[in-house]
C-alpha cells in the first residue's frame, strides 16, 4: 500500500481521555489520547458539538452544559518532549505527497506560536512511514517525499530549514502487525502504521485546571 501518515508536531501535546476510545469530535493520535494545539486548545473535527465536550479539552462549556464550574487555573511553565502522530489521509491525498489544503490547516493549527526561541534543541525530526503492501522501494520513497513535504511546509511557516530532520523509513517500526487480516480488512487495519512522524522538544504554557461542582 502507497501511503504514509501520521506527525510528531510543534508546541503541541496530548491529554488522555481516560475513555475505551477517543472522545468523538476531537483530533486524537490513536492511543486514547486527544491533540492540543500549541495555544493549548484540543483540536476539534468537523463532528464536534457541545453534547461531544469533554471537561479535560472544553472545561468551560462542559460547565455551562451540566451546570457545574471550575476552580481558578494553575499556569506553570513545562518543557515537553512533543510526539503526535497523524493517519496520512489527514495531509495527504491517496498515493500523494503534496499537503492538502485541509493537511496545511491541521499543521497550522497544530503549530501554534512554535519559534526558535522555545524550541530547545533547534531540531525538528520529521519520519515518514508505510504500510507492508506493495513495493518496498515505491513505499520508501513516498514516504521520505511527505517527511519532506511537512518539512518544506513547515519552514515556509518560518522555522529555520536547519533546525529540521527528515527521513523516509518505508515499512520499518510498525505499529501493528494485523496478523491473519487480508484485503480491504488488512488495508484498514495496517492504517496506523501509514503516518508521518514529528518529534521535538519546546517550552509551553501548561493550565493545571480542577473541576468542582457549583455550590
Amino acid at each position: 500500500m502507497k501511503q504514509t501518515g501520521r506527525i510528531f508536531l510543534i508546541a503541541c501535546s496530548a491529554v488522555m481521555v481516560g475513555t475505551g476510545e477517543a472522545a468523538p469530535g476531537y483530533v486524537d493520535v490513536g492511543d486514547n489520547s486527544i491533540i492540543r494545539a500549541g495555544s493549548g486548545d484540543c483540536v476539534h473535527t468537523q463532528r464536534w458539538s457541545v453534547p461531544n465536550a469533554i471537561v479535560q479539552c472544553d472545561p468551560e462549556i462542559v460547565a455551562k452544559r451540566d451546570g457545574t464550574d471550575t476552580a481558578a487555573m494553575e499556569v506553570i511553565m513545562v518543557t515537553k518532549r512533543n510526539l503526535i502522530r497523524l493517519k496520512a489521509d489527514m495531509l495527504f491525498g491517496f498515493d500523494k505527497a503534496s499537503l492538502t489544503d485541509n493537511g496545511k490547516s491541521l499543521l497550522d493549527e497544530l503549530m501554534g506560536d512554535l519559534t526558535a526561541d522555545n524550541l530547545l534543541d533547534q531540531k525538528i525530526l520529521i519520519r515518514g512511514y508505510a504500510d507492508r503492501i506493495g513495493s518496498e522501494d515505491y513505499n520508501l520513497a513516498l514516504s521520505k517525499q511527505r517527511a519532506e513535504a511537512v518539512g518544506s511546509y513547515l519552514v515556509s511557516r518560518g522555522l529555520v530549514p536547519s533546525f529540521i530532520e527528515t527521513s523516509g523509513l518505508g515499512s520499518a517500526d510498525p505499529i501493528v502487525d494485523c496478523v491473519g487480516e487480508r484485503g480491504a480488512s488488512l488495508v484498514n487495519c495496517l492504517a496506523p502504521n501509514r503516518r508521518t512522524e514529528i518529534e521535538f522538544s519546546a517550552v509551553e504554557v501548561t493550565e493545571v485546571e480542577e473541576i468542582v461542582p457549583v455550590k
